[in-house]
């Protein structure tokens, strides 16, 4: 199985690992101003450069064991060190310590996932989807929502019910008028689908979450729209919906 692009590169020396074997340690990389602590590939070089010496069991110097903004202290695991295996996601032959529950080694987040996607057999939980209700029939065995649809309309819903309904005293269905009454003015595709829904979903007494969660995911400081007092005042109500 081909090794994904994202684990070929040491995080160390960005040296390609793919062909040769990749260590799999914990340390800790640096993200902006934060030190983050996690698992990463390193090559066989950076870690014999780092590694205790094999003689004298002396550790190195930390300084052999950072580059980058990375640094890293020991083997992933708790048991002795394994003999380097393929992962059982990506076919990368890598090396790390065993573990009282290891049933297979993986390099990734990313191959975690997929392993655990195939001892489930990728069958869903069989749950009722927690958007459109169909038992869920695909992915994990802990699978809430049937995809990533699903998902997304679920979390739009959420945002709907914490803001007030249409803008606060219908400053919302006013400001948005001029725009769904003559279309293209200067506004983006996106934009006008949801403010027609919403325009369409109060005109008929429908519900109004899901047009209102659409406008509610939208950053008011960037959706287009012309520099107009109409288009500022629907601007003013839509920071209004979130609170802003």
């Amino acid at each position: 199985m081909a090794v994904r692009e994202g684990l070929r590169l040491c995080r160390m020396c960005s040296a390609d690992v793919s062909a040769g074997v990749g260590y799999l340690v914990v340390g800790t990389s640096r993200e902006g101003r934060r030190r983050v602590f996690g698992r990463f590939l390193i090559c066989e070089g950076c870690y014999v450069r780092g590694a205790p010496d094999p003689v004298t069991g002396l550790s190195r110097p930390d300084a052999a064991r950072q580059a980058g903004g990375v640094r890293w202290f020991e083997l992933l695991g708790r048991g002795p060190a394994l003999a380097p295996e393929p992962c059982v996601g990506c076919g990368l032959v890598v090396v790390r310590r065993a573990e009282a529950l290891l049933k297979g080694v993986t390099c990734s987040r990313a191959c975690r996932t997929s392993l655990t996607r195939k001892r489930h057999g990728g069958r869903g939980s069989g749950r009722p989807c927690g958007s459109c209700g169909q038992p869920v029939t695909v992915g994990r065995a802990d699978s809430v929502y049937c995809d990533a649809r699903c998902r997304q309309k679920a979390y739009r819903r959420r945002k709907a019910r914490r803001i007030p309904d249409a803008g606060g005293g219908g400053e919302l269905l006013a400001a948005l008028a001029p725009f769904v009454v003559a279309p293209g003015r200067g506004i983006s595709k996106a934009l006008y689908k949801a403010l027609y829904s919403l325009h369409v979903a109060h005109q008929g007494g429908h519900g109004q979450q899901e047009p209102l969660a659409r406008l509610t995911a939208m950053d008011p400081e960037r959706v287009r729209l012309p520099d107009t007092q109409e288009g500022r005042r629907l601007r003013a109500a839509l920071r209004g919906m979130r609170g802003v």
